[in-house]
């Protein structure tokens, strides 16, 4: 494929509901979210509602992964990932209630296609470059950078404005040229903050509820792990081999000591590359 027909496959749905979207200015918003090996990246996301703006502030992290192209060449994209919920595949059957009906189901009830191999993989996934589940592309995206003026509406600071005040539905423009996607418009996280802040006080009870927040929950990324760098090894010296172990993820703490073996789902005899991928 080449690189403008993975991009468009990518934005036909919402990387936290899965539901089919038609991508458009409305359902484009932008946000700043921390990168796998350090530092913040600027981008863009399709949704198919505004709560999916709040699970993606708490959850999802940026990655890299490079794709052979249809041409013969290697593009290094930015994805979103999420942890891995086989790394403890007993939370997957803990039951929870649901905020919409009250009514109770699990992980392996209501998200069925969230299935572990016995090695810990989970099953159908694709690995970023530090080895974390990729849900969608990360659109448009650049580097943060604070002197940086990116939009008209607003400043890009990392701590909230209070005199700025949100107005949800409103859109916002990019501030000297058009996007790669040819886009001007999109709506900003902060459009959201207050709105994000009142469903969590009541239960996370629109979107998708507490689902997509619980398969993320089971083995989050943390803030120990976005500092790892990928080491440089093979004999082409490309940096990382797409897998990074349990204990410099942060989820076997009780393993990691020294000479500690790395994780089951990460073995040594793995021949999954996560660095390329040929589509």
């Amino acid at each position: 494929m080449s690189e403008a027909t993975i991009t468009m496959f990518f934005t036909a749905f919402c990387a936290v509901s899965g539901s089919p979207v038609r991508p458009s200015d409305y359902n484009r918003y932008r946000l700043t979210l921390p990168n796998l090996g350090g530092g913040f990246s600027i981008g863009y996301m399709h949704y198919c509602c505004w709560p999916c703006v709040c699970d993606t502030q708490d959850f999802i992290r940026i990655d890299t992964k490079t794709i052979t192209l249809a041409t013969g060449k290697q593009h290094t994209f930015q994805f979103a990932v999420i942890g891995n919920p086989c790394d403890d595949p007993e939370q997957l059957q803990i039951p929870f209630m649901q905020p919409f009906d009250r009514r109770q189901t699990s992980i392996a009830d209501s998200a069925r296609e969230i299935r572990c191999l016995e090695d810990g993989t989970l099953e159908g996934a694709t690995l970023s470059d530090h080895g974390y589940v990729i849900i969608n592309m990360f659109f448009d995206s650049q580097e943060f950078d604070a002197d940086q003026t990116v939009v008209d509406g607003g400043a890009m600071d990392d701590d909230f404005d209070h005199t700025y005040t949100p107005t949800p539905g409103r859109m916002s423009s990019v501030a000297d040229n058009v996007d790669k996607s040819g886009r001007r418009e999109f709506q900003d996280e902060r459009e959201y903050i207050l709105q994000c802040q009142d469903r969590a006080k009541n239960g996370y009870n629109s979107g998708m509820g507490e689902i997509f927040r619980k398969v993320c929950a089971v083995s989050p990324i943390n803030p120990e792990a976005l500092k790892l760098q990928l080491p440089i090894g093979g004999e082409d010296g490309v940096v990382g081999d797409g897998i990074v172990d349990d204990c410099e993820k942060g989820v076997d703490e009780d393993g990691c000591n020294e000479g500690a073996s790395s994780s089951s789902h990460n073995n040594s005899d793995s021949t999954h590359d996560a660095r390329n991928s040929e589509l």
